[in-house]
């Protein structure tokens, strides 16, 4: 094991095996891959030298990501968005289904990005814009927070002492 002390010689695995032949290491302290990479070992051995194979990979793109990067860029970001809350929808994903709605009676994107952008302003669904779209002096960080923390829902009280009596 003296000569393949630097990763480029060897890999985990063969570490692993010789530690373990040697007795460097105790079979009961072996990791928990070991046994799953000797019964399901790779197709190609993992080496340090070897090339990345040669194969296309595909973006990952949806349609409605391109209209979302054009909301976020016009409106800007709505703030603080809980994700345990599935009753509310956020301005995006509003502003999203109003766009999937009128998306047949528009042939050209932009125009309909601007009538979609232009009916939910009518709406007040979604805000102005990001330049008129400055924090109020009177709103901190903090009281923007405390209302989303009283808006969440109660957590259950917990004692740690419990936790930890043995019953």
């Amino acid at each position: 094991m003296a000569s393949s002390r630097l990763e480029r010689i060897g890999n985990i695995y063969s570490r692993v095996r010789g530690l373990l032949r040697s007795g460097a290491m105790k079979p009961e302290d072996k990791p928990i891959w070991y046994e799953v990479y000797e019964a399901f070992p790779p197709k190609v051995e993992p080496q340090y030298g070897r090339k990345a194979s040669e194969i296309t990979i595909h973006p990952i793109f949806y349609p409605e990501d391109i209209v979302r990067a054009k909301f976020y860029e016009r409106f800007g970001s709505p703030g603080l968005i809980s994700l345990a809350n599935n009753e509310y929808q956020t301005p995006c994903q509003k502003f999203l289904d109003r766009y999937k709605e009128m998306e047949k009676d528009f042939s050209d994107e932009n125009e309909l990005f601007e009538a979609v952008a232009k009916v939910m302003e009518e709406e007040k669904s979604v805000p102005e814009s990001v330049s008129s779209n400055q924090p109020d002096s009177g709103t901190s960080m903090a009281s923007m927070f405390s209302s989303a923390v009283s808006k969440s829902q109660p957590q259950p009280k917990i004692n740690v002492g419990d936790l930890l009596t043995e019953k």
